[in-house]
């Protein structure tokens, strides 16, 4: 198969999972507005990112960032509910905290991941380090040269 065909095919993936998890994200997303979101973000990812690495090093920190607003977003609608929220209401947050925390950390991580190998294989060759002679090394490449 095509290497662009593969490049394209993984930024339609990487793109679908960022807007599912929007979509788990709010709720609700509208059917015509997550479509233009991950055409959008399908062709964005195939333009911009220079390797299949790169689409999902993108798609999971969108994804962390994503789980990261989850907690906040639930703490935002325990506002509306009044001083003393329900109790279920507390366990809802708790576990949006405690899962949205873990996951947005995971997937902030496995993004870095994959960043840091992608910029290892991209970047030119590192020069080799040179170990200082010893003395006994110096006077052997002192007698061979003179």
């Amino acid at each position: 198969m095509n290497d662009n065909l593969w490049h394209q095919l993984n930024a339609v993936l990487g793109s679908l999972t960022v807007t599912v998890g929007l979509w788990l994200l709010v709720g609700a997303l509208p059917m015509p507005i997550g479509i233009a979101l991950a055409i959008g973000l399908a062709i964005l990812l195939a333009w911009k990112c220079p390797s299949i690495g790169s689409i999902w090093a993108i798609s999971t920190l969108l994804l962390g960032a994503e789980s990261l607003a989850w907690p906040i977003m639930e703490m935002a609608d325990l506002k509306k509910l009044g001083p003393e929220p329900p109790l279920e209401e507390l366990e809802r947050i708790f576990t949006a905290v405690l899962f949205g925390l873990f996951s947005g950390v995971f997937w902030m991580t496995f993004a870095y991941g994959i960043f840091k190998r992608t910029r290892d294989k991209n970047s030119p060759a590192s020069p080799s380090n040179t170990i200082p002679k010893t003395k006994n090394q110096k006077k052997q490449s002192r007698r061979q040269s003179g």
